[in-house]
């Protein structure tokens, strides 16, 4: 009797842990996807407009997203950054151009910039450098420089949130795993 009992524990242990698994890799999965999103995960990227030689980019921030999240850039461009906070203060800062700038409530702010014609092609982050609230950490977008290398034919930078899910999950489930052996 006590083998079956035994056994019966043993599947309900199991069945808790698959099914905690899961709740984490869905959970851990959206948030994934949420943030990819927040950051310019999909749809195409701005490519300004042309005045002259010079690409321009309007840009708006308000809490707490870019508008537009993801532009593309090509090395050796005159780029000029237009920057309106469409709320409280913001930054706008891409740490490869040089670029940190403070923009006051309802008003705009312009940088002009070369893209160095040596930057390697990549996918870099535009992100607010200055505290606007309890979103603010997620507060970035996507510079696009050139032809970035790709993963499999997918951007590395799409696919980083769902390797880290995965990570994560086995890392849960391995300490569950260690931790039921210990409790032996």
């Amino acid at each position: 009797m006590s083998l079956m009992n035994n056994s019966n524990v043993n599947r309900g242990v199991r069945g808790v842990i698959v099914t905690t698994a899961l709740i984490i890799a869905l959970f851990t999965g959206g948030i994934a996807y949420g943030v990819q999103a927040i950051i310019g995960g999909g749809g195409e990227p701005a490519e300004g407009m042309m005045m002259g030689d010079v690409r321009v980019f309007d840009i708006s921030v308000q809490e707490w997203y870019f508008s537009p999240a993801v532009i593309k850039v090509n090395p050796g461009e005159k780029v000029k950054f237009v920057v309106t906070s469409k709320d409280v203060w913001h930054g706008f800062a891409i740490n490869e151009l040089d670029i940190n700038l403070t923009i006051p409530s309802e008003k705009s702010v312009t940088k002009e910039v070369v893209i160095p014609a040596d930057i390697a092609d990549g996918v870099y982050t535009m992100y607010c450098s200055v505290f606007c609230g309890l979103g603010h950490p997620y507060l970035k977008g996507q510079v696009i420089i050139g032809i970035p290398k790709l993963f499999l034919g997918v951007g590395l930078g799409r696919i980083l949130p769902y390797i880290a899910t995965l990570a994560m999950a086995a890392i849960f489930t391995v300490t569950i795993l260690i931790g039921r052996r210990r409790a032996r």
